[in-house]
This record gives structure tokens, sequence and C-alpha cells, in this order.
């Protein structure tokens, strides 16, 4: 944990594989420290900060890493002194809520923002398109749902139950770990149904003699018709949870844990020049519903519908660079720390989580979650030992 301003950014360049963050929201708390973002005047103000803070991120990323970021949205209640919610908040420490200064509120409510009161802002896409705009590439949005979201008071709008997740890349080509993140198939009876119907359709067609009671029998499972896992969707589901210690709603592990692994190697990255590992696959196998020869073409797949692409094994692992180097683990970085869940996730799962923020209390807060996290490391193995004692 480092203390500093994500304006300058105290690594050097290219040194981290993989950026998971969510800043101060626009307008919403008062963190009481000085040099504070999010308290600025207008929302084109507020983006024009981000912009300058991820070009900071973007320096000290590698040119294949990820930038995976966090966004909630708000709306506009004219600057009267009670605004509108539908938010968590993120990583705050007792911050107060901006919703009881309503002197800022009244100031902000005479520039012209062209928002009218009870506008929903739009501050997660303003930030997206001011940064693809600033050349990093917008590869997905991602809904993080919340199946326990801040009750509402509100009767003329749905309640606001989710936030946004960017992915961002500094090239067209990066590195993506698909498979560390791949979710649980689960096939839509009428689907599967379908599916069946086609494998029937096609061996009447190719003049293939179809046993109709034996794919009839396979209607009662997925198996001959869909791999085991899929790649992984653009809605997360995944609750809000509270860290006692901090008494304000934190960065949920579950969804930072996703970007992790799918944003940093498993096996790690060249000691000499951070390349990261990447896995190597099993050819992928296709199985006929009538169990003829596997057909591997993917055209046929897809315009077919009766094959089945099984999961692939992982076979090891391969070095995207040429040095003949040790691995060491890869580096997961927040520019916006809070109370430290990047770098406790980063920890848990093998890498080396480095954090900066400008609050000393959050710091301290970190600290002292992830001390315990290492001292229940009973029996670690040393090397995951000595990984943790460079945070």
């Amino acid at each position: 944990m480092i203390q500093g301003d994500a304006r300058q950014i105290p690594l050097r360049d290219r040194s981290v594989q993989c950026v998971v963050t969510s800043p101060p929201y626009w307008g919403l708390r008062d963190y009481g420290q000085p040099g504070q973002l999010g308290l600025e005047p207008t929302p084109e103000a507020y983006v024009a900060i981000m912009v300058a803070v991820f070009r900071e991120v973007r320096r000290v990323l590698r040119d294949d890493g990820t930038l995976w970021l966090n966004m909630g949205d708000g709306f506009w209640n004219g600057g009267a002194e009670k605004r509108d919610g539908g938010h968590d908040f993120v990583d705050g420490g007792k911050p107060k809520l901006l919703a009881a200064k309503g002197a800022l509120l009244q100031a902000r409510s005479t520039t012209d923002l062209g928002l009218k009161p009870k506008d929903l802002i739009g501050m997660p896409w303003r930030l997206a398109f001011a940064l693809q705009q600033d050349d990093w590439y917008l590869r997905s949005d991602i809904i993080w749902a919340k199946p326990n979201p801040m009750p509402e008071s509100v009767t003329d709008r749905p309640t606001k139950a989710h936030e946004y997740l960017f992915l961002l890349s500094k090239r067209e080509r990066y590195f993506y770990d698909a498979e560390a993140i791949r979710e649980p198939l689960q096939t839509d009876p009428e689907l599967l149904k379908a599916r069946v119907m086609a494998a029937k359709k096609a061996g009447l067609h190719n003049g293939v003699p179809g046993d109709v009671a034996r794919i009839d029998r396979y209607a009662a499972t997925t198996e001959p018709y869909a791999p085991s896992a899929r790649n992984r969707r653009t809605v997360w589901t995944i609750a809000t949870e509270p860290y006692p210690e901090a008494h304000f709603a934190t960065f949920p592990e579950d969804l930072v844990k996703p970007c992790v692994l799918a944003g940093t190697s498993e096996k790690g990255a060249c000691a000499e020049c951070g390349a990261p590992w990447e896995r190597v696959l099993a050819p992928p196998v296709y199985q006929h519903i009538n169990n003829s020869a596997p057909r591997a073409h993917s055209s046929y797949v897809s315009s077919h519908g009766i094959v089945a692409n099984k999961s692939q094994a992982t076979l090891g692992w391969r070095p995207t660079c040429a040095h003949d180097a040790p691995t060491v683990p890869c580096v997961v970085f927040d520019p916006f720390a809070g109370s430290g869940t990047t770098c406790y996730v980063a920890t848990e799962l093998g890498r080396v989580g480095v954090g900066l923020e400008l609050k000393r209390a959050y710091i301290n807060l970190a600290r002292a979650r992830t001390r315990q996290y290492v001292l229940s490391l009973n029996g670690a193995e040393p090397h995951e030992a000595t990984q943790l004692t460079m945070l």
C-alpha cells in the first residue's frame, strides 16, 4: 500500500499486468481529505480529471494488460439538499454524503450542466466514452447486478440495482484468460428440444438412418449437446458486501476475483520482462449427436447445432516472450485502493497486489486486513509466503 495521488503514480512504466479499480463517484461523498477527487463542479470537470488519472494508469500498465473499471451513476436534483440516490457507495470510511452539503450542490445548480432535475447523469458512459476518445479500447461493458441493492423510496422509476464494470485495453490484442472465468452451462430445455429436432431432421436430410429412440434418450441430458462450461457472460450477479471495520459498503471481493483471474496469468510472468505465461489448451472436441466421426469445423457446429464443444483441458503453460527466465507472480494495481479489497483479493489468488490511496486511515485499514489474512495462512507454501511479504 502506497500513500499518494492517483494523478502521479509512483510506479515504473509498464510494470503491472492488470488494473482493477473503482474511483470515487462524482458528487456523492466528501472524504475530508485534501486533494480528494469527486468534488469537481461539473461532470465534465470530473471526467477530465479521470482521463488524466487513467493516462497515468496507462503508463504503468503493460501493453498487453487490461483495465477493469467500476463506476456507479446518480440522478440530478437541480442542487437541492437531498439528491435522488440509487447507489451503493464504494470505499469511503465514514465520509459525509454530499446530500448534506447544500451550499456546494446549490453552487453546482447555477452552472449549466445540461441536466434537468431527476435526470440520470450517465456518468459511467460519459467516462467510458471519454477514455475511448483518449485511445483506450473499450472492450466490454459488464453489468454488476445487485441482488441486495440499496432500498429506495421512489415510485416513478425502477429501483437502481446495478452498476457498470468496463473492460478496457491499450491495444487490440491483450492477455485475457477466458478459461479461468468460464461459468457453468445452464441449457434451456426448449433450446435442448430444438437441438434434438434439428438432429432428427439433419439425419433424415443427409440420408443417415435416424436412430430416433437414441436421440430421444439424449434429450434427458445436456451432455451430448453442450459444453460443460461456457464463456463468461456480461451480467454478473454479485451481492454487495459490508466490511465491519470500515462502516461503509466496499468493493465486493467476488466482483474483483474474475477481473484478476482473467486479467493475469495463474502461472505468473517472466521475471525478466513481465510478459505473462498463457495456457496451452487441448484441441476442442466436437461430438456428433449420432456418435459419428467428430467434426472440428466451427461453421458446421454453428449451422447444424447438433454437435457439442467439450471443455478444453489445460495441458500446461507457455511463455509469451522469448526469454529463458523463471516466473514471478503477476502484479495487480488499484490506484484508488480504499480499504484494500483489490490488493486483498490479488494476494488471496497468489498475485501481488499494489494499492495507491490518498487517505492514511484507509491505508492502515487495508494493511491490517491483508496482515490478518497472511497470519491465517498456516502451512502456506514458501513461494506464497515470500510473495506476500512484497505488499
